[in-house]
């Protein structure tokens, strides 16, 4: 009988953690607030490469890997700031891409992980940058997300494709 109950108990504690767990996927202002999230990468839905923004030209690529690279800590940024409210996450945003800097409004649902970037306004001259110009469509078309407190990953709709900016935070 006293080894019945012993394994109950250490079945118990076993379990205990399964139970009361929650994932930090779960903690939107975890993911979203308190640091400023870097561009890694923009790839299709998916897959896990550059999409080819360049049409195969090295150079134009390599002059937005340039803008975008380890030393440009300011460039293709964004930062979130907000609170719980209703069951929602939302908030204020700052972005910037090369020349261009954007502000705006965003909320998220960490149930179904929809997110909605609105009332974007944006100042500073026109990035006349492929990736730049992708970077402002991602922010404009977002859908939804995915991270943790370590990665973040934007969806947007592109035409007839759904794209996935990958962020790292600074």
């Amino acid at each position: 009988m006293r080894m019945k109950k012993r394994l109950t108990y250490l079945l118990m504690l076993l379990l205990l953690p399964l139970l009361g767990g929650c994932s930090e996927e779960d903690d939107v202002l975890e993911i979203f607030t308190g640091k400023t999230w870097k561009l890694n990468i923009i790839s299709l839905d998916g897959q896990n490469d550059w999409f080819d923004f360049w049409n195969g030209n090295s150079e134009t690529r390599k002059t937005s890997m340039n803008l975008r690279g380890e030393n440009s800590s300011v460039t293709f940024t964004i930062t979130f700031n907000g609170d719980e409210v209703e069951g929602m996450a939302e908030g204020d945003f700052t972005a910037q891409a090369v020349n261009r800097s954007y502000t705006g409004h965003w909320s998220a649902n960490g149930n179904s992980r929809e997110l909605k970037l609105t009332g974007i306004q944006s100042s500073g001259k026109n990035d006349t940058d492929v990736l730049a110009r992708a970077f402002e469509t991602g922010l404009k078309n977002a859908v939804r997300y995915s991270g943790d407190s370590q990665y973040l990953y934007i969806y947007y709709e592109d035409g007839q494709t759904t794209k996935r900016m990958s962020f790292q935070p600074q």
